[in-house]
């Protein structure tokens, strides 16, 4: 969604947006997002499997979540996952408009 948010606020007749975007990188062997890759390959592996990408046999899912620290310090690799984006605006506020 975070790639779509200009155009959605837009869509919805406010404008323009001001975005920021950020996201993690870390390495080293003691990084959470080892987990977080392996989960979200895990809730992957059945539409890959129809795809056609790979296997189960083929990925290992088990032991993926200690397969990915190991690759990653043997190779000085970090890991990156996809970007956190925000998105804001602001509506003028309505001129003429009685409160009471």
């Amino acid at each position: 969604m975070g790639s779509k948010l200009f155009a959605t606020f837009l869509a919805a007749g406010l404008p323009a947006p001001q975005m920021t975007a950020a996201g993690r990188v870390e390495g080293g062997s003691q990084s959470p997002l080892y987990i977080y890759l392996a989960d979200t390959l895990r809730s992957l592996l059945p539409m890959a499997e129809r795809a056609g990408v790979a296997t189960a046999a083929e990925i290992r899912i088990e032991v993926m979540a200690e397969r990915l620290p190991k690759e990653a310090v043997e190779n000085n690799a970090c890991i990156m996952p996809p970007p956190l984006v925000g998105a804001w605006t602001r509506v003028p506020a309505a001129t003429g408009v009685a409160i009471g």
